[in-house]
């Protein structure tokens, strides 16, 4: 029997990165004759899948992408061959992919401008008046008012009645979801009259399809939105385009050039369901195919298929190996799951469940060693190793292991992230950059756990615009990337956008609801968006598994001394468990240190540094300086803390004193 000579892997395992982050393993199928050992249909099905897991992230969202591969702008879709609007341009960044968070909450109105003459009190106009106050014959005061109008006219528009908007009414808004509308308009050129005249410039109301017919879009007026219909068009929610055919609203369907074969949308980018589906194929066609185990369970996991992922690994261990190539497979199986566990860890760490973790992690370790020992060279082995010392901190180890896997193969991707992740932890951002940019993303350019850490790079870079880019195409790539949307998040708190930070804890906490960065980070978004009471539940659950965490004390305390709560009580309890936590010194111990720190660093100051060893002597002075400073930043510690307290305290006695004063129960 023919030995079996392995195919190209395509994806990845998981790598910490502050928050969870993964990596991408990505080689070029092999193209021309059929490896001998391996059934051809199962080859068959497995480059299937290699196409379809390997495909390059589209341009732009696929309804929005035409046949001749460009993308119709943001706000339109795509027909095939031609782009049809599908929102207003308030909503056009979102309305295909988003169209729920679109909220319009203006109405159109039509008005008129009528100017007329002010009247005093007995009906007759005011006379204007010249710099004297002398009136000046046949001129009048004037004022203006706006009227109601109709824009059409015989189907010509009058231009004199204006669009304009205002704030709709409750019913309004009411009525249905949020909708567009529009005006089907032909312009056309009235010759003029005269030869001395210009041509006049008339718009028409046209029907849809007309020669020389365009739409405009525009704001509902509340009769349109209360009533369903309008003269023009829609009125259509948005995402949806108005057919020119019949004038209704419609969905714009997937367009063809990005149709599979099974009818799903996902033929434009990484259709990793497609490549599941086609390695499951080729295992089935030929049991014993490991790679086509381990690609189906990654990409399972890159669709947040955990548990599917590890049954696909399970399966592989399983096989009865026949020669020595297939012993190795089947150590790589282990390795997978091994991979699953360390990924598990990180999320049980994340959650503050750390023994669970601990366990977990070393479960992982262990397996990877037991496989080590019988293959040192197992690429998969070396980099759960790599990423396990990584997250505990031992980079040189960590370092050795990548090398070990890239010895095998320089294009292993795993590695090179992980390389990239031990310069991040060394603060070599640029050389993070260039790992990523130039060698991950060159070899696997939809890998979205690559843009998740390119955009820490970015972060540590202080370039923020880009860090936001490659978060944002991670997240597209993978809508399971937890760390990408943290750090988003993270980055929208830090620039007061509140809504769309709310937006990205949310979608990672129903991916992973104990996520206590996830949680710490949602409670900070309601903050934003005036929502304490809710934000106080999301600390109060953070702290109830990590108790060590001083800055949410602080949240907490603010929250509740504070409308809606004027929880005084509740308020010191959040103080008083920070000043212990703190470990802060009594205030006037605080006071004594800042005093004595500071009188020795004035009094070193008086002193001329001596002729020899003068290096010493200004050491010193570094010492002391940097002991006075820490030690008033201290003493200030405090007394903001003792302040608030006794602030606190001191209005509950006046509250008290009142209560008693009116006769009033004591609260």
């Amino acid at each position: 029997m023919n030995l079996r000579r392995p195919l190209s892997r395509f994806l990845a395992s998981s790598v910490a990165v502050g928050v969870l982050g993964l990596a991408s393993s990505v080689a070029s199928a092999a193209e021309g004759e059929y490896l001998p050992g391996i059934v051809d249909k199962a080859q068959d099905h497995y480059r299937a899948g290699l196409a379809a897991a390997l495909r390059p992230l589209a341009k732009c969202h696929p309804k929005r992408m035409l046949a001749d591969g460009n993308c119709c702008p943001a706000g339109f879709a795509s027909l095939n061959d031609r782009c049809v609007r599908v929102s207003p341009q308030t909503c056009a960044q979102v309305a295909i992919e988003d169209p729920a968070a679109c909220s319009m909450t203006l109405c159109a109105k039509y008005v008129r401008e009528i100017t007329e003459q002010k009247k005093d009190a007995q009906g007759n106009p005011i006379p204007r008046k010249d710099e004297q106050g002398n009136a000046i014959p046949n001129e009048f005061e004037t004022t203006s008012r706006e009227e109601e109008c109709q824009p059409w006219k015989d189907g010509i528009r009058d231009m004199s009645c204006e669009l304009d908007t205002y704030q709709c009414t409750k019913e309004e808004l009411a009525s249905g979801p949020t909708r567009w509308c529009g005006d089907w308009i032909k312009r056309v050129e009235v010759p003029a009259a005269t030869p001395d005249a210009k041509p006049e410039e008339r718009f028409l109301q046209c029907q849809p399809g007309a020669d020389g017919c365009e739409m405009h879009p525009r704001e509902c007026t509340g009769k349109e939105l209360t009533s369903n219909q309008s003269a023009g068009a829609g009125p259509c929610k948005i995402g949806e385009y108005v057919d020119e055919s019949n004038g209704k609203c419609a969905v714009p369907a997937c367009p063809k050039t990005c149709t599979t074969s099974d009818g799903r949308c996902a033929a434009c980018g990484p259709d990793y369901l497609g490549a599941a589906q086609s390695f499951a194929k080729a295992r089935e066609v030929d049991p014993k195919f490991y790679e086509a185990y381990f690609n189906e369970g990654m990409a399972l996991e890159r669709l947040g298929k955990y548990g599917e992922a590890i049954a696909t690994y399970q399966k592989a261990q399983q096989i009865q190996p026949s020669n020595d190539q297939e012993r190795l497979l089947q150590l790589s199986a282990q390795a997978y799951i091994a991979r699953t566990k360390l990924a598990e860890a990180t999320k049980l760490a994340e959650a503050g469940e750390s023994d669970k973790a601990k366990q977990l992690r070393e479960a992982a370790r262990s397996i990877c060693e037991s496989i080590r020992g019988q293959d040192p060279d197992n690429t998969m082995a070396n980099n759960v190793l790599a990423q396990y010392w990584l997250e505990s901190g031992n980079l040189e180890l960590a370092e050795n292991f990548v090398q070990q896997v890239l010895r095998v193969n320089r294009e292993d991707t795993i590695a090179l992230n992980i390389r990239g992740l031990i310069n991040l932890h060394s603060k070599q951002n640029e050389i993070v950059r260039w790992i990523l940019e130039e060698k991950v993303l060159m070899l696997d350019p939809a890998n979205a756990e690559a843009f998740a850490n390119l955009g820490l790079s970015y972060v540590r870079l202080g370039d923020m615009p880009k860090a936001v880019v490659a978060f944002e195409r991670a997240v597209k790539l993978s809508p399971t990337s937890v760390p990408a949307r943290l750090n988003l998040g993270a980055i929208y708190i830090d620039y007061l956008n509140y809504k769309a930070a709310h937006d990205q804890y949310k979608a990672a906490l129903a991916l992973e609801k104990d996520n206590l960065e996830a949680l710490t980070g949602y409670a900070l978004a309601l903050e934003g968006v005036r929502q304490p009471k809710d934000a106080a539940g999301y600390y109060e659950r953070v702290l109830a598994k990590d108790p060590s965490r001083k800055p949410l004390l602080v949240r907490l305390a603010i929250i509740y001394e504070k409308a809606p709560f004027n929880d005084a009580d509740k308020a010191l309890e959040y103080w008083k468990k920070f000043q212990a936590l703190s470990n802060l010194a009594p205030i006037g111990a605080a006071q004594t240190e800042r005093d004595i720190t500071k009188a020795a660093y004035e009094a070193h100051l008086k002193q001329k540094a001596p002729r020899k060893n003068p290096a010493a002597f200004l050491e010193e002075r570094k010492v002391l300086e940097k002991k006075a400073k820490d030690a008033d930043s201290a003493w200030r510690k405090v007394v903001a803390i003792d302040s608030r307290i006794q602030a606190i305290v001191e209005g509950k006695k006046l509250e008290e004193e009142a209560r008693q004063k009116d006769g009033k129960p004591s609260s």
